[in-house]
């Protein structure tokens, strides 16, 4: 019995033999048996007098939690009343932000009330956020401050625990002092349909205004319609997981679910009945899901909700639209091809592929009108999404193919056939020129911003064309007829990143437009090569030019160059851009995962060090590894925008 463990509970067999102790026996009490008691025990506590005063911005704290959150005595009367049970300490909101100090953490808990009326506003810092009343897990309702957010909810709760002693203000009733301490908690869904007007709509929507669509009728809609309701939860939620994972990771994992749940029926209801109303609530979701699962794992694409949403949109091409219908249809059109345009970057799925590179010839260029959600035209998306489909075809199909044959010669003259089109295009749409669209620009600089960005995905649909495709550059110029890969490389495909990124995109502030901007520094990144052996760094800096001595400094962009060439002659003068360059767009991509959701960005830079590191291995090789290989090798894919 030495290493068995004892049962406390004791022996069937010997109770039924001895049935007590012996010292009950002796005392002749019925022996209760072994029972496990908690007992509280006063013996080691210590009575203070001393009254603590709590934070030391205590009286700051409850002033701006009194001005912000309770409006009027009514209210808190109504609050702290209700039910006949205290009210639960909160956390004070203020400017729709959560005030320091705070937390917050999960709850089971639901108090059963009416949700607040879809009527009274379409703002979601009027009202408390609520699923539509047809569905049973409504969230209570209350009416409150503009930047407030109370009530709790079955999902997630908001708290701060209340100090200790007395932290009553001077000149303070006790009941006021009580009252501004315990108010209702934080409802996380009213949260994150704010955080996403405030934070997220901006930095997701390129061209964000009070008339955006996506704005206006998100605004319109997020009340009353399920699917909007939690997808807007959803996409909130995915922001926000990586900066506050312990608050944010059940939300997240919930949020999607019951958006997806809303948005199954919601598509059964569309396709059961016949000629109804525009679906605008379910394209709205949809789109939101799509482009955020990605937020949440890097790898997941949202390729099932983009084909639902062009199966929708297929379905109203055979419809009798109204003015307003054919705007949003037309807005959406414009969204799918966006979405599918970031997939033919990462997507291996055949059928996806044949239905981007099925899109019509693009017609002669003329006047683009800035997407509201995208800034950049769909008459450049569209043939840039071409271009990178086509390049991705052909790298797969020389990837995987065992041998060269008839066939795949076959089918690689039909791929340059086919970017041939679609380079012309590209090229005859030099210099776009934007066309005043029914969502006018703010001011000058957002106008010259689009038109670069514009230009940059125009340039960039060239540059994976060339890299590709290097025929292509060699028609272009009669001295490249012959040349090899790397001359190409050298005197075509080179200069062209290079332009895109110190020229194009470098003109471009990190916070505008920023939610574009990925995909464009991955693909000017693409055709960053060094032309010769040079001095590499060590570290995270083995990309750039040593730094490490004077004579390798490598300076900022646009500013003064040393002669680098007395001490390093040779070091040409192309390797020195080529690392300003990949300087400037690693810069640029850190600063945009600190403004957008970081886990994307994070595996963009992860792809372009290790592109950056293939070519490094190659500078005196014929060999040319191609990016999108490296890609496919890594498993380095997310959506990059």
């Amino acid at each position: 019995m030495k290493n068995r463990q004892k049962s406390r509970s004791g022996c069937r067999t010997c109770k039924l033999r001895r049935p007590g102790c012996r010292n009950c026996a002796q005392k002749g009490f019925e022996c209760p048996g072994y029972q496990q008691r908690l007992q509280w025990s006063t013996k080691h506590e210590r009575p203070t007098t001393t009254k603590t005063s709590g934070p030391p911005n205590f009286t700051q704290l409850v002033t701006a939690a009194s001005e912000s959150i309770v409006s009027t005595p009514a209210t808190i009367a109504h609050s702290s009343g209700h039910g006949g049970s205290k009210a639960s300490p909160v956390v004070p909101v203020i400017d729709g932000h959560l005030h320091p100090g705070t937390f917050l953490t999960p709850s089971t808990s639901a108090s059963p009330s009416t949700s607040a009326s879809p009527s009274t506003s379409s703002s979601p810092s009027s009202c408390t956020a609520s699923p539509p009343a047809q569905h049973e897990d409504s969230a209570a309702g209350a009416e409150a401050h503009a930047t407030t957010l109370s009530v709790v909810n079955p999902v997630a709760t908001a708290v701060v625990p209340a100090p200790e002693g007395n932290s009553r203000l001077p000149d303070e009733p006790e009941e006021a002092s009580e009252l501004a301490m315990f108010q209702p908690v934080v409802d996380i869904p009213t949260f994150l349909i704010e955080h996403w007007f405030k934070s997220v709509c901006p930095s997701w929507s390129a061209l964000d205004s009070a008339t955006n669509p996506y704005r206006r009728l998100t605004g319109n809609l997020w009340h009353s319609s399920t699917p909007v309701f939690y997808a807007l939860q959803a996409i909130s939620a995915a922001s926000l997981v990586e900066r506050l994972p312990h608050v944010m990771k059940d939300t997240a994992r919930a949020a999607p679910r019951k958006a997806h749940e809303a948005i199954q029926k919601e598509i059964g209801a569309f396709s059961a009945a016949s000629q109804s109303k525009f679906p605008t609530e379910l394209l709205l979701s949809l789109f939101c899901m799509s482009s955020s699962m990605c937020w949440l794992e890097a790898g997941q694409l949202g390729q099932q909700y983009v084909r639902q949403a062009r199966a929708v949109l297929k379905m109203l091409e055979g419809w009798t639209l109204d003015t307003e219908s054919q705007e949003l249809f037309a807005f959406f059109n414009g969204c799918l091809i966006y979405e599918e345009m970031l997939r033919s970057v990462v997507s291996d799925d055949e059928v996806d592929i044949q239905h981007m590179l099925s899109w019509p010839e693009p017609a002669t260029p003329g006047p683009f009108v800035p997407h509201p959600w995208t800034g950049v035209s769909v008459e450049i998306l569209r043939p840039f999404g071409k271009a990178m489909a086509l390049c991705r075809r052909s790298r797969n199909r020389w990837r995987l193919s065992g041998a060269t044959t008839y066939r795949i010669l076959q089918g690689a003259m039909k791929d340059i056939e086919e970017a041939r089109k679609v380079e012309e295009f590209l090229l005859s749409a030099h210099d776009p020129h934007l066309h005043e669209c029914y969502q006018p620009l703010e001011d000058t600089d957002r106008t010259r911003d689009v038109h670069r960005l514009t230009e940059a995905y125009r340039l960039c649909g060239l540059l994976q064309l060339y890299e590709a495709f290097p025929d292509l550059a060699a028609k272009r110029t009669p001295t490249l007829k012959d040349a090899d890969g790397p001359t190409i490389w050298r005197t075509w495909v080179s200069p062209l990143a290079l332009h895109v990124a110190t020229n194009v995109l470098g003109s471009v502030p990190a916070g505008s437009l920023s939610c574009i901007q990925p995909l464009i520094c991955l693909c000017a990144g693409s055709g960053l090569r060094y032309d010769c052996q040079v001095p590499l760094g060590t570290g995270h800096r083995k990309y750039f030019l040593d730094t490490e001595s004077s004579a390798t400094a490598v300076p900022s962009p646009g500013g003064a160059t040393p002669d680098f060439h007395l001490l390093h002659p040779t070091i040409s003068e192309n390797a020195i851009k080529t690392s300003q360059a990949r300087q400037l767009i690693m810069d640029r991509l850190e600063q945009l995962e600190i403004s957008l959701p970081p886990k994307p960005i994070g595996v963009a830079k992860q792809l372009l060090c290790a592109v950056w590191s293939a070519y490094d291995e190659e500078i005196k090789l014929q060999r040319r590894t191609h990016w999108l290989d490296v890609m496919s090798t890594t498993g380095l894919c997310s959506l990059f925008g």
